[in-house]
């Protein structure tokens, strides 16, 4: 199952900043620290638990998108409530404008979601510190659903930036089923402990490939490119990576039509030999090779899951299967992301 369709409603690194006359007259706009969950005895189940997560983790858990309140003062000295709200669509360099979120009122939902990041996000995969960087958005936005307005379909996971805030849909979670080329979303309360781990995989992943590409650029590049040396594409312009983020193919039979790209006598079922450990897809005329997201998750769950003994035993055979899984073991060690690492 293709990793777009297992993570719907995630819109990754929206950094955001207000502006206005009377905030950039105050100095004491920069000393505010809108990802701070704070103490408060008096707070609801749901409040406490967010608080323990933050404390524990450094990660703070939003389910409004009022941020935070604040007391400033205008140009002549007087008094105003400054409200902090995200605002699903700015960045520094970029926008969503076409963007809508609702949010989620039903407490017990809530508490469902955050337990679930706490256990199958925050604690396995985010609570090690690292080598360069920031690993991990700034904060977490739990809403009901997030939509394109334009055709009031979720926002899928291809949508991400670099920093900011991670905002998640409970109602459209993973694809249940797909009827008539539509994909049924699993929201929150449908969702097995098994869907749950996989749910907490696919958001780890989708934050893996972003840190290391952002802090790491030449050494993932060169993971990338070890699939070059197969003696099958010698020649050919375009690397398999390419291929697949432009949603296009290698044919393997002679066709009229073709999309451009050179036919190619492919093992249909040994990946291996072309550097990857499975194929996205193959048709009847086509090999559709893995995304670099997806790419990257199946060798980290390799390394996760197995030992070096058992990797080398079970691909050894395979020049280019080991020597990616060197470089990139050895560039989570370096990153210090060894929570992804199996203990041998």
């Amino acid at each position: 199952m293709k990793i777009n369709t297992l993570i719907c409603g995630l819109l990754l690194g929206v950094l955001f900043c207000s502006c206005g006359d009377n905030e950039a007259s105050s100095p004491s706009n920069m000393e505010k620290n809108w990802y701070v969950i704070e103490y408060d005895p008096n707070a609801s189940e749901l409040d406490k638990l967010r608080y323990e997560i933050y404390d524990e983790t450094g990660f703070a858990i939003f389910y409004n998108d009022t941020l935070g309140v604040q007391t400033r003062y205008d140009k002549g000295g007087k008094p105003y409530t400054y409200y902090e709200i995200f605002q699903p669509g700015y960045n520094f360099s970029s926008s969503f404008s076409s963007s809508k979120m609702s949010l989620l009122c039903d407490e017990g939902k809530l508490y469902t979601m955050v337990e679930l990041l706490r256990d199958d996000v925050l604690l396995p995969y985010f609570n090690k510190p690292v080598a360069r960087g920031r690993y991990g958005p700034h904060a977490f936005l739990i809403v009901d659903s997030l939509y394109k307005i334009e055709n009031k379909k979720v926002i899928l996971d291809t949508l991400k930036w670099d920093l900011g805030i991670l905002v998640l849909s409970t109602r459209s979670m993973m694809t249940k089923e797909i009827v008539n080329n539509v994909n049924i979303y699993k929201s929150i309360d449908e969702l097995t402990e098994e869907d749950k781990k996989e749910y907490g995989w696919r958001i780890a992943m989708l934050e893996l490939q972003r840190y290391l590409e952002k802090n790491y650029g030449d050494e993932i590049t060169a993971y990338y490119d070890i699939t070059k040396e197969s003696p099958d594409l010698d020649g050919y312009p375009h690397d398999l990576f390419e291929i697949a983020e432009k949603a296009k193919s290698y044919n393997y039979k002679q066709s009229a039509t073709n999309n451009g790209i050179k036919e190619y006598n492919f093992e249909l079922d040994n990946p291996r030999k072309y550097g990857v450990l499975r194929f996205m897809k193959v048709d009847a005329n086509n090999v559709h090779f893995p995304s670099c997201l997806m790419d990257i998750s199946e060798f980290t769950r390799m390394i996760y899951t197995k030992t070096d003994v058992e990797i080398r035993a079970e691909h050894g055979e395979f020049p280019m299967i080991i020597k990616r899984y060197e470089a990139l073991l050895n560039l989570l060690k370096k990153s210090g992301l060894t929570q992804f690492i199996k203990e041998q």
